[in-house]
């Protein structure tokens, strides 16, 4: 995407700056409507609809004539990708068995940090062999083929709404998926948690390129070592939490704070350390930065996936869509903000040092919300 524009129309920084906003502020905006969909009709359904209306999307983009007709395309990709991703979390837990949740989760984590180990090289692959336009073809044959494979999976269906409790539905659908992780306070801080680490990791991957290049004989290939090393412990953490059995008190999220903070602290701290030193440990604590993500992202999922009732999936998983996207649309933003005034070491440093002091927060916060922690799940279930 980003190759087409910069090559084919010549945009300037503002014009890529716009490619990011279409792309991710249809999730920030209908998150919470999108999830509503997905617990109002067929999720299976949904998900093949927004599939075939996204291959749709990638081809008109493909045959684009101008920039602004590429926003408008990849504006509503966005929107079908946010229609998509709260169905998804809705099926997931139709199919899977409550013992099968985490292996689920984990499983769908590992294929989706694989992709993105994966992608950006097949991408380059593609462009060199097919050219750009091929590139989005092979993209929306696979939109394409993945809606029709959606319709071989059977799921039971969900029993809907009576009449009389619709309208009441239609009016609190906006904030009822956030009103049910209020009412968990493990599970609002859970999200509190996931959010500010989406916000500390996208600081860090935004402005790690200009963090390295800054040392002294760094080579761009050890910068894209280290870059690749995040998303080799996003996989490990992947591959792992698919196995570990996860208990309630979700230690994990206690513990990942810190390990992302510590690690942004450390690369911020270390440049003015020998070459070798930093070749050695910097990809070290660029995996263990993507590790403590994955670590607590997984664990966040399969909770929320037990606590929420199958009615409630859509609404729940469109919040939780919303918010993380809206931490990841700051954190890209604070991070420039923060090299440009700062500095982008201190940058690092700022960033790490808030997500220690959240992580030392969140492990009181959330000892004292295990204790009194509600059971809502059969109240709303009532309202609904």
């Amino acid at each position: 995407m980003f190759a087409l524009v910069a090559f084919k129309w010549h945009a300037d920084p503002i014009a890529m700056a716009g490619i990011t906003l279409c792309m991710v502020l249809p999730s920030i905006l209908f998150g919470s409507p999108a999830g509503w969909l997905a617990d109002r009709f067929n999720r299976k359904m949904l998900m093949s609809f927004s599939d075939f209306a996204r291959c749709g999307c990638v081809l008109g983009i493909a045959f684009s004539v101008s920039l602004w007709q590429v926003y408008i395309f990849l504006f509503f990709l966005g929107f079908f990708s946010a229609v998509f991703t709260p169905a998804e979390s809705g099926l997931l837990r139709q199919v899977v068995g409550e013992n099968q949740i985490q292996a689920a989760i984990g499983t769908s984590e590992m294929i989706n940090n694989s992709a993105k180990i994966i992608g950006p090289v097949a991408g380059g692959a593609l462009i060199s062999l097919t050219g750009i336009k091929g590139a989005f073809y092979l993209d929306a044959i696979s939109f394409f083929l993945s809606a029709l494979l959606l319709f071989g999976i059977k799921a039971p269906t969900l029993q809907s709404p009576v009449k009389s409790d619709l309208e009441h539905r239609e009016k609190v659908a906006l904030t009822e998926g956030f009103r049910f992780l209020s009412g968990f306070p493990v599970l609002k801080m859970g999200l509190i948690v996931f959010c500010t680490m989406i916000l500390a990791l996208q600081i860090s991957d935004s402005q790690a390129m200009i963090l390295i290049r800054d040392i002294k004989n760094a080579t761009v290939h050890f910068a894209s070592w280290c870059i690749a090393a995040s998303g080799f412990g996003m996989l490990t953490a992947s591959v792992l939490f698919t196995k570990i059995k996860l208990g309630e008190k979700l230690i994990t999220l206690k513990i990942s704070p810190a390990i992302l903070g510590l690690g942004c602290i450390m690369v911020s701290t270390g440049t003015g350390w020998p070459i070798g030193i930093i070749e050695a440990v910097y990809p070290c604590v660029f995996f263990l930065m993507g590790f403590s993500f994955t670590m607590a992202a997984i664990p966040f999922d399969v909770l929320v996936q037990k606590k929420t009732p199958e009615t409630h999936t859509g609404r729940v998983f469109g919040t939780i869509n919303s918010l993380s996207t809206l931490a990841v649309l700051v954190g890209i933003l604070l991070g420039g903000s923060l090299s440009e005034w700062f500095g982008v070491s201190l940058a690092f440093l700022i960033s790490g040092g808030t997500t220690c002091l959240l992580a030392a927060v969140s492990a009181i916060a959330m000892k004292k919300a295990e204790r009194k922690e509600i059971h809502v799940a059969e109240g709303i279930k009532t309202t609904s």
